[in-house]
């Protein structure tokens, strides 16, 4: 990240740098001396006068206004890409008499042949011998190839003169390229940066480097140790450590990844402790389902053994036997050791809630205590559909309710009502037993009533609802179970 700052510092600078050089190159005034500008039109004279010979050779007439290309800078002589001078080609109508560049062929006799500036030097006219009678008096015809600075009306200027010799006219001149030109110059063409421009912009390059960096790690610091640490708590989650959460600072865009993150790592945890509930329920069912069996298996049948053993001994014995109280009090212990092992079973029994639905499974338990039982149990049961959370829980709080009032209270009539009214789903199991002190039995002074009652509690209050125990010894007993109907 410190090497992209780095490259984008380097990459303005650079940029600036060509931006300024290219346009302080257009835009370069020169610091050439008059007599250099004479040189340079002497150059200038002699390659047009190559020109134009070359021109009528090709064409056999001479170009009467073709000398000058571009546009005129009036004051200011312009520079070539080749260092010699630009002659633009003058189309106006007026001719001013200030200082200009232009290019005249003169012949010998001193008549305009071709000219750039036909406004002041129409082809025809009459080159004049004094400096100062009018702009055709410019011409200064001495030698055919010369060149110097002089002075006029209006101003110096540059020129210079070049011999126009045909092919085949054995040296005889055909006439004389005439070149004249402000004394001051500027570039009219290609690149000329300043070295000092080019010397600021290295030293710009070379400091960007280190200030790049500086400013790289600056204002990156903070943002990698975040990103440090959204990694180590990813490599951590990948680990399947759900529970590490990223700190979430500032409001910028890797704020919203880190809530994210926070956010699917917390869904994954709830979803691994569901997925560890789930296990652990599945245990307890297959556990129950075994504990079941095994006392189905084993103790079920020594008890229903002890039962029929103990009365076939209380038939065989006479009456007024001294034993036979002994027997039938073992006779009655053995049926109500196996009433009270059916109550278990039947509690311990699984119900498949998934497949039959709450109230098929509450009516099944109901007619399960009938049938094994002998009781008398009467279901009221409204037809509800429940979130599996409170299902599940109201199937386990009728089962503890329901043994509880076979095993503890002695009960032969037991009600059973589910019934829904305000967003609200109320459980009620009621029974004509023994009742008991509901106080006591909560305080857990022993007991399996206490037991059961705390466990219905904490079932209740796991979904946010309410359970209420009404009894009293002699006047039979009331649970009721409130559950909120949208607890998950």
């Amino acid at each position: 990240m410190t090497a992209s700052y780095v490259a984008v510092t380097a990459g303005a600078v650079l940029l600036a740098e060509l931006v300024l050089v290219v346009l302080a190159s257009l835009h370069t005034t020169t610091t050439l001396t008059a007599q250099e500008l004479a040189d340079r039109a002497q150059a200038t004279a002699t390659e047009l006068a190559a020109n134009v010979v070359a021109v009528v050779g090709k064409t056999g007439r001479l170009p009467a206004q073709g000398l000058g290309k571009g546009v005129p800078a009036p004051g200011v002589a312009q520079l070539d890409s080749a260092g010699g001078l630009a002659v633009p080609q003058t189309t106006s109508g007026e001719c001013d008499p200030e200082p200009a560049s232009f290019a005249v062929v003169v012949s010998p006799s001193g008549t305009v042949l071709a000219t750039s500036y036909p406004a002041c030097f129409p082809v025809g006219s009459r080159a004049g011998s004094a400096p100062d009678s009018g702009a055709p008096a410019k011409l200064m015809l001495t030698e055919p190839q010369d060149s110097g600075v002089t002075a006029f009306l209006r101003g110096r200027v540059a020129w210079a003169t070049a011999p126009v010799l045909m092919a085949g006219t054995a040296g005889q001149r055909y006439g004389t390229m005439y070149v004249e030109a402000p004394p001051v110059a500027s570039v009219s063409g290609g690149l000329s940066p300043p070295a000092s421009l080019i010397t600021a912009g290295a030293f710009l390059l070379a400091l960007s480097v280190p200030v790049g960096v500086a400013f790289g790690l600056l204002s990156t610091r903070r943002l990698t140790q975040r990103l440090r640490r959204l990694a180590t708590v990813t490599a951590a989650v990948a680990d399947g450590e759900f529970g590490p959460r990223v700190p979430v600072s500032g409001a910028d865009e890797l704020s919203v990844v880190e809530q994210s993150f926070n956010r699917m790592s917390g869904r994954l945890q709830a979803s691994l402790d569901a997925e560890r509930r789930l296990a652990a329920a599945n245990a307890r069912h297959h556990e129950r389902s075994r504990i079941a069996r095994e006392l189905h298996d084993s103790i079920s049948q020594e008890l229903f053994s002890l039962s029929v053993l103990s009365g076939g001994l209380r038939r065989s014995l006479p009456p007024g036997s001294p034993v036979l109280p002994a027997v039938e009090t073992m006779e009655r212990t053995a049926g109500d050791t196996m009433r009270e092992m059916q109550a278990l079973l039947l509690e311990l029994r699984p119900v498949a809630l998934g497949e039959a639905g709450l109230g098929t499974a509450l009516e099944s338990i109901c007619r399960a205590h009938r049938e094994r039982l002998g009781l008398d149990v009467r279901a009221e049961l409204d037809d509800l559909v429940l979130p599996a959370t409170v299902e599940h829980a109201i199937l386990r709080v009728a089962q503890e309710a329901l043994g509880n009032a076979v095993k503890h209270a002695g009960a032969d009539v037991i009600r059973l009502r589910l019934r829904a009214s305000n967003g609200e789903v109320t459980l009620e199991v009621s029974d004509d037993g023994a009742g008991f002190d509901p106080a006591g039995a909560g305080a857990g002074t022993g007991g399996g009533a206490g037991l059961g009652l705390r466990a219905m509690r904490d079932r209740v209050d796991e979904l946010g609802g309410s359970l209420r125990v009404t009894s009293a010894p002699g006047a039979g007993t009331v649970v009721q179970a409130v559950f909120p109907r949208g607890a998950s």
